[in-house]
C-alpha cells in the first residue's frame, strides 16, 4: 500500500484530509505556501490517531487551532499540518471540561446560555482552547490561565500517556506556558468559572469586543501582536518612533496598532520577515531587544 492510500484510509466523519493544501486559509495571516498533507480532526481521540499515523510513517507534522498566532513559510510545510477542531465540552455546576479545538467565541456563547462567567475579557479573540492554553491568551487585565484547573494532554514522545497537568505545572506566565515548548498536544481543559447572568456577561462580551474592534486592526488580515511585552511595551515604543504604516512587499505596520503587522496587498511570508527584522534593527539603535510573540513555521531553526 503505498502513502497516499494509507492516508485515505484515514479518512471518515471524523477526519477530512486535504493533500497539497492551501496553508493560506489555515491562517489568520493568510500567508503560506503549500501543505504536503493536511487533515481536519474533530474529535480528540482521531485527532491523536492521526498524530500516532504520523509518528509511526515518520511524517512531521504539527497541530494548530486557527493558525491565529504564527506565520507559515512561503516554501509550505513538508509534512502533515493537523487541523484540531474537538469541540465537545461538559458542564457540571461551574466547572466545564472542553475539548482543545473549540473556538473561543464559540465557547463563550456557550457559557452565556449556562450563565458561566469570568471570561467575556477573551471575546473576538481568534483562538481555540488550546490555543488559549499555549499561549495563556489574555485581553484587559484577564488571562486564560485565571481560570484552569488542569489541562489533560500527551507528550508527543508518549502519544498512548494521557496526562493530567494541575494548573500549578503548567508554568504559565504572561503569554507564555510550559506548552510553549512543543512537546505537548492538549486534548482537554477543565476550568472553574463563576456564576452570572446571561445579560451580564452578553454585556460586558460585547464591551469587551467593542474595545477590540476599536483599538486594533480586526477588519485586517494579521497574526495578533508581533512581539512580546516585557519591561516595555514594543507597541508603544513602535508608535514613538514614527513607525507606523511603514510598508515592506504587502506587509505594514498598521496604523490603528503599532504592534500587529498587518497582510495589507498579497504578502508573502518573506515581506513580513524583513518588516520584523527592520522593526528589530531600529530597537537595536536604541540598545533595546524585542523578541516575536508569534510563531515560525516551515522554517528550519537556522532561518529563522
Amino acid at each position: 500500500m503505498n502513502t497516499k492510500n494509507e492516508i485515505l484510509s484515514l479518512k471518515n466523519k471524523d477526519c477530512e484530509i486535504i493533500f497539497n493544501a492551501d496553508l493560506k486559509k489555515f491562517s489568520t495571516f493568510h500567508i503560506g505556501g503549500k501543505a504536503k498533507y493536511l487533515f481536519i480532526t474533530k474529535t480528540t481521540n482521531t485527532l491523536l490517531d492521526v498524530c500516532s499515523f504520523c509518528k509511526t510513517h515518520n511524517i512531521m507534522y504539527k497541530v494548530i487551532g486557527f493558525g491565529s498566532n504564527l506565520l507559515f513559510s512561503d516554501k509550505g510545510y513538508n509534512g502533515a499540518i493537523i487541523v484540531n477542531r474537538s469541540h465537545s465540552y461538559y458542564i457540571r455546576k461551574d466547572c466545564v471540561y472542553v475539548d482543545s479545538g473549540l473556538s473561543i467565541n464559540s465557547f463563550l456563547s456557550i457559557l452565556s446560555k449556562h450563565e458561566l462567567a469570568g471570561l467575556e475579557n477573551l471575546a473576538s479573540i481568534p483562538s481555540t482552547i488550546g490555543g488559549a492554553v499555549v499561549n495563556n491568551t489574555g485581553a484587559f487585565d484577564c488571562s486564560f490561565s485565571n481560570f484552569v484547573e488542569y489541562v489533560e494532554c500527551v507528550k508527543i514522545s508518549n502519544l498512548n500517556k494521557r496526562l493530567k497537568l494541575k494548573y500549578d505545572e503548567c508554568n504559565f506566565s504572561y503569554r507564555n506556558s510550559l506548552f510553549k515548548s512543543g512537546e505537548y498536544i492538549i486534548l482537554r481543559v477543565k476550568l472553574k468559572l463563576f456564576k452570572s447572568t446571561k445579560t451580564e456577561i452578553l454585556s460586558k462580551m460585547h464591551y469587551y469586543s467593542y474595545l477590540k474592534a476599536n483599538s486594533q486592526p480586526i477588519n485586517n488580515y494579521s497574526a495578533g501582536s508581533v512581539f512580546k511585552r516585557s519591561l516595555f511595551s514594543p507597541a508603544k515604543l513602535i508608535d514613538e518612533m514614527g513607525l507606523k504604516g511603514t510598508k515592506i512587499g504587502g506587509a505594514m505596520i498598521s496604523n490603528k496598532h503599532a504592534g500587529f503587522i498587518i497582510n495589507y496587498d498579497n504578502a508573502t511570508a518573506s515581506d513580513v520577515k524583513v518588516l520584523i527584522k527592520f522593526i528589530k534593527n531600529e530597537f537595536k539603535k536604541n540598545n533595546l531587544k524585542i523578541e516575536e510573540e508569534i510563531e515560525f513555521v516551515g522554517y528550519s531553526k537556522n532561518s529563522k
